[in-house]
């Protein structure tokens, strides 16, 4: 499926990027690796307070080294829409280098906001310890949430090894729920709205969005951004939504045989362990 999303309120597209990874070896931050004979007895909250103080500093001053001095050499840095209107991963410094000199002024990443609630000390395994945060952002176009991991360093500083960012909503397209939904009674209109809708009738109904693809994850995001106001048509190349499903599966069944229930964007189904 491909996606092309402006700003609800620009005809301007921004840059889409390739979404290859371009990771060819990685590893887990284990103590060893890291030259760490034990894992460090911190106050978690301190150190994540005083690297997030540190990071939100050379953000706010567009300084990419000094990001890139608050991250381990083989750091992950995960981006879903926020910062590059695609889902990218880019791994070790140079990578993310090259992303933060091309992005990070364009895009107006600031206003970030670390959740103290969020802060902990992860122990996976016996040979890895990392703190994790959450934090909030905001950008040109929306605000996004995002998490980092901190992991010891020999002389007893705390480094990423992992930030994750994305989108969570765009600037004024408030998602339409509570007072915001429409309050007037459609009795004896819905049918004419509707067919108004489905044939993008009127200007009005031109949509903003073409969403290519009429599958699982086209339906989604066309429902979502109809709650944010944002008018969007959904092309399929079938003659039914989902058919590349009904030609590929002979029935839809979940993994989880315990699962009671399965959620997509406002619609909830019931199933029983039979249903298929």
């Amino acid at each position: 499926m491909r996606v092309v999303i402006p700003h609800c309120h620009s005809p301007c597209l921004l840059v889409v990027m390739d979404s290859t990874a371009d990771i060819k070896r990685a590893e887990l931050p284990t103590l060893e690796k890291l030259g760490v004979s034990a894992a460090p007895d911190v106050d978690p909250a301190v150190v994540a307070q005083t690297w997030f103080d540190t990071f939100v500093n050379y953000v706010q001053a567009n300084d990419v080294d000094g990001i890139l001095s608050q991250l381990v050499k083989d750091a992950f840095w995960r981006d879903i829409l926020a910062l590059t209107w695609d889902f990218r991963t880019f791994f070790g410094n140079n990578r993310i280098k090259q992303f933060l000199a091309d992005r990070l002024a364009t895009t107006k990443f600031s206003k970030l906001q670390l959740n103290t609630k969020s802060v902990a000390l992860g122990r996976p395994y016996s040979d890895i310890a990392w703190i994790q945060a959450i934090f909030t952002f905001s950008t040109a176009v929306g605000t996004g949430s995002g998490i980092f991991r901190l992991v010891p360093m020999p002389n007893g500083d705390w480094k990423a090894h992992t930030i994750f960012t994305t989108l969570e909503g765009l600037h004024g397209c408030p998602e339409l729920t509570g007072p915001l939904r429409e309050q007037e009674s459609k009795f004896g209109t819905w049918p004419e709205q509707r067919h108004r809708e489905r044939e993008c009738d009127g200007p009005d109904q031109q949509p903003v969005v073409i969403i290519v693809g009429g599958g699982q994850s086209g339906l989604e995001l066309a429902a979502r951004l109809k709650y944010l106001g944002i008018k969007t048509l959904v092309v399929e190349r079938e003659a039914r939504i989902g058919q590349l499903w009904r030609k590929r599966y002979e029935a839809l069944c979940l993994h989880d045989t315990v699962c009671t229930f399965v959620e997509k964007f406002f619609r909830r189904y019931l199933l029983t362990n039979n249903s298929r």
